[in-house]
């Protein structure tokens, strides 16, 4: 008995250890198993997210409408068709309030209620024709009156003569007598002051890139950054397209194609726009319509800048419009047109 004794006593304890060394084992597994499905649930999640993100590839969708006397286009990238029509609405709609504040053609629009404003006192305008002002009227300055949004009269009657077929009237002793137009407005964030006679307001040369501009704001608003916005060849363009380094704008007569984002690009010339041998554009501080003369493209920080400065060159020409601007940044001045609008202007060279 005695001897059993001990060796009971050894089995005892023997089977206490087990027991224990067990549990430290169960306990062991235990923590491998959850860290694993913990792995594995995070590796799930992982690829799920992945194959979501992969989901939302962005589609280009095209849309056009005619605003502004002219055609307006849209090429966007967006996750959804929805959200490319919501988008590309606003946008269009956007434009379509920009002309109604800025149109020289419609007798109800805000510059044209003007044309009727007492001389001499300030004249409180809308948030859209007092941005359009303020551009407007830095690229006066800028160019030394080169660009002037104020010769509505000289234009409207640049209008009646070609439809006549005739030469366009000259103004030059007008404004020997009265100053040009653009020195008889005074300009303060959100009025008008007007000397008489009381010019006549005229966006013609800044109001395209203006629009486009708005709209560009607007698809952003809706969360799309990669886009283009074409307003008669006035373009606002917004980020690149995806995997591209930018947009590719394609110039006539064979120039090379720029590749462009986060800017604006404007045309002016008078290849499409003359009658009786004088262009459509008015030399605004003598009052005389300036000669048939070669287009000038301007890239800039906004269209509406590249707008209002195409205009200019066209005045000054595109070495003396370098030399006044003096490499102000984000300008430059390019011979030539840009071609007619293709589909061909939606991406970089990695898609020909």
């Amino acid at each position: 008995m005695l001897n059993e004794v001990p060796g009971m006593a050894c089995d005892t304890a023997a089977s206490a250890d087990g027991v224990e060394s067990g549990a430290i084992i169960e306990e062991v597994m235990a923590a491998i198993v959850c860290t694993s499905i913990c792995m594995i649930q995070t590796i799930v999640l992982l690829i799920l997210t992945l194959l979501a993100g992969c989901g939302q590839v962005l589609r280009v969708s095209e849309y056009s409408r005619i605003r502004m006397g002219t055609r307006a286009r849209i090429v966007l990238y967006a996750q959804t068709e929805a959200v490319a029509i919501e988008a590309s609405d606003a946008a269009f709609a956007r434009i379509e309030a920009i002309e109604a504040v800025l149109s020289d053609w419609r007798p109800e629009s805000e510059a044209v209620s003007l044309r009727q404003a007492a001389p001499r006192v300030w004249h409180a305008v809308s948030d859209d024709l007092d941005r359009a002002i303020q551009i407007g009227h830095a690229v006066w300055k800028a160019t030394g009156g080169a660009f002037d949004f104020s010769c509505g009269e000289m234009t409207a009657s640049w209008r009646r003569s070609r439809g006549l077929g005739e030469p366009p009237v000259e103004w030059a002793e007008m404004f020997a007598r009265a100053g040009p137009p653009g020195a008889r407005i005074r300009v303060q964030p959100g009025a008008l002051w007007f000397e008489s006679p009381v010019p006549w307001l005229d966006f013609g040369g800044i109001g395209k890139g203006l629009a486009a501009d708005a709209a560009m704001e607007t698809l952003r608003a809706y969360g799309v950054s990669s886009a283009l916005v074409d307003i008669g060849g006035d373009l606002a363009i917004g980020a690149s397209p995806p995997s591209h380094t930018g947009w590719a704008i394609r110039r006539s007569n064979g120039l090379p194609t720029l590749y462009l984002s986060e800017c604006g690009v404007a045309t002016s010339g008078s290849s499409e726009q003359h009658t009786g041998g004088r262009s459509h554009i008015l030399e605004p501080r003598s009052g005389q319509w300036m000669p048939l003369h070669a287009d000038i493209t301007i890239v800039a920080p906004t269209a509406a800048e590249a707008d209002a400065f195409a205009s200019a060159a066209c005045v000054l020409g595109a070495d003396s419009l370098r030399a006044t601007l003096g490499g102000r940044e984000g300008i430059v001045v390019l011979p030539g047109a840009l071609s007619k609008p293709t589909p061909a202007c939606q991406g970089d060279s990695s898609e020909q």
